[in-house]
């Protein structure tokens, strides 16, 4: 074996001098980090669509139901596609087909002086595309619907229609409904709590990613009981006035929303209002072939009422976040 040369010799002692004297200098260090970012989604469901009933044909009793039941002619009622505007982008924000409204109080005139509208409140643009119902053509949304119906008489009934979506990041859930009746700017209320009545069907639908329709979310009159309503055009109306006790949470289904662009699922609101025509003499005098004295029309006629229907949203998965935890336990306060 060649023994190193002096030169070799020398280069290896001033490498190690050098080794030595850094470490005698100062402490290596050395750093690692962890950075967490996180960004927080929207929540929010508005009602989109709004018309009155009906506005697409699989939304009706094909081949004889109603929009309105007024008693007019050898019928008595408008039929449910009288309305009808149809699909398309042209037509989310219109509650009628064109003229519709004009021709319907062409109709009525000399028979009755019913006014009605269906109203988004401060609508704006939709927040988020969702289906059909996108920014780019300015589909309106709003978080609140007025209906109103003026000079409205007993055997009298409307219905309307209006979609809801999720527009928000994550999937929403109606957990509960609320309703609040109260006089009509100041009018004195009468007996109109037992005379006026409210229909509501709520189901759930999507056409994307695959086609699922008409899955049955809420049913007011079913939930609350035939002894409770009175019938118009063959649909029960639930008095105003039985409402104060409904409680509504276990009878919703199927009333969770997911969220765009893997879905377009959403809600479809059906709401009808209605005099009772009080034939017997309940509430009024009745017929003139069998009149009630007792009672006074005069509680019935020239009042006005408000019904506010408060839809209650939640995440999806409240309720949902126990579980027996994971090694992070390890670190929590004793």
């Amino acid at each position: 074996m060649k023994r190193p040369g002096r030169n070799s010799f020398i280069g290896g002692i001033v490498a190690l001098s050098l080794v030595l004297a850094g470490t005698g200098y100062a402490y290596w260090t050395d750093t690692l980090n962890v950075t967490t970012k996180a960004t927080t989604g929207d929540f929010g469901v508005q009602f989109v669509d709004l018309g009155l009933y009906a506005q697409y044909g699989n939304e009706t009793i094909q081949g004889g139901g109603w929009s309105i039941v007024d008693g007019i002619g050898d019928e008595g009622y408008v039929k449910d596609n009288f309305f009808m505007r149809g699909a398309g982008p042209e037509n989310y924000n219109k509650i009628a087909k064109d003229g519709s409204i004009k021709a319907y109080k062409k109709r009525a005139e000399g028979y009755n002086n019913v006014d009605f509208n269906a109203k988004l409140v401060n609508p704006s643009v939709i927040k988020k595309d969702v289906g059909p119902y996108t920014q780019a053509i300015k589909t309106n949304a709003s978080g609140k619907i007025l209906l109103t119906i003026n000079q409205m008489y007993p055997g009298y009934a409307q219905a309307f229609r209006s979609d809801i979506v999720n527009v928000g990041d994550i999937a929403a859930k109606l957990s509960d409904i609320k309703f609040e009746v109260k006089d009509l700017d100041g009018k004195d209320l009468g007996n109109l709590e037992d005379m006026i009545g409210v229909a509501v069907y709520i189901d759930r639908e999507q056409y994307r990613p695959e086609t699922i329709v008409d899955e049955p979310t809420f049913k007011l009159a079913e939930l609350i009981g035939k002894d409770k309503t009175f019938n118009v055009g063959g649909v029960d109306f639930v008095r105003l006035s039985a409402l104060k006790s409904a409680d509504v949470q276990n009878a919703l289904t199927n009333n969770e929303i997911k969220c765009a662009p893997a879905t377009d699922q959403r809600l479809d609101m059906f709401i009808g209002v209605a005099m009772d025509p009080d034939a017997e003499g309940k509430y009024t005098t009745g017929i003139a072939s069998n009149r009630n004295m007792n009672n006074e029309d005069a509680l019935s006629q020239g009042k006005g009422i408000e019904l506010s229907m408060d839809l209650l949203w939640d995440q999806f998965n409240v309720g949902k976040d126990k579980g027996m935890g994971n090694i992070l336990i390890e670190q929590n306060d004793k």
